[in-house]
């Protein structure tokens, strides 16, 4: 499919990538969502063009993308990046992601603000989370004193619903060893290249997107602006 001049999506390298990644989460007994972020500017027909997508679930910080993607495709779990905390009544939401305590329910996954630099919400013991989750980092792997915090708080498993973001493939077993169950994944899967060090990933294609010149993250998500 042409974007434009200088840039081609290729549909079924992506869906490559995404079969590539639901092996590795499924044999490491981990869960992940794909995160759509880079499109937020796309027009309503690239978003239909993806509702097939043979991942389990899409994550978005747009909603109106969501309720196309949950239209064409009800079996797609859709993730709603609330990192403004609105009102979120709408039946096309399954996951709630949020930082407010306000305009809760039971699709919502509190994101806790574990150290200084984790946004969400400080964690109540005295509050009868449903769902709780926080937020690792895109371009480093967290200290070791984040976890340390993490454990402190002594959350049941069954109750830690996204504890990731993107992620090094290097250090799998460790963040494994240390709670993490579920990771957003947007640019490694667009990209096929590690967010620590820009190396490509053994596994991945690198030209889902294809231009005559070098295709980035941010080449991509700037396209319709």
């Amino acid at each position: 499919m042409n974007l434009d001049n200088n840039l081609v999506f290729n549909k079924e390298r992506l869906i490559e990538n995404i079969d590539f990644m639901n092996d590795f989460f499924l044999k490491n007994e981990m869960t992940w969502t794909f995160v759509i972020k880079a499109f937020n500017s796309y027009p309503n027909s690239f978003i239909e063009q993806i509702s097939d997508l043979p991942c389990l679930s899409i994550a978005s910080d747009n909603e109106s993308h969501l309720k196309i993607i949950k239209t064409r495709n009800s079996n797609m779990e859709t993730w709603f990046l609330n990192y403004l905390g609105v009102k979120q009544t709408l039946d096309f939401i399954d996951v709630n992601l949020t930082h407010s305590g306000e305009f809760t329910s039971d699709k919502t996954c509190f994101m806790l603000a574990i150290d200084i630099e984790r946004e969400g919400i400080d964690f109540n013991p005295d509050y009868s989370y449903k769902k709780v989750g926080a937020y690792l980092d895109c371009e480093k792997l967290p200290k070791s004193e984040f976890f340390d915090a993490w454990a402190r708080l002594n959350i049941p498993p069954e109750l830690t619903q996204s504890l990731g973001t993107s992620i090094s493939f290097e250090s799998m077993e460790y963040l494994k060893s240390k709670g993490a169950n579920h990771f957003r994944l947007g640019e490694i899967i667009l990209t096929g290249k590690s967010l620590i060090d820009g190396s490509k990933i053994n596994g991945l294609r690198q030209d889902v997107f294809d231009s005559n010149n070098n295709v980035s993250y941010h080449l991509i998500s700037q396209l319709y602006l």
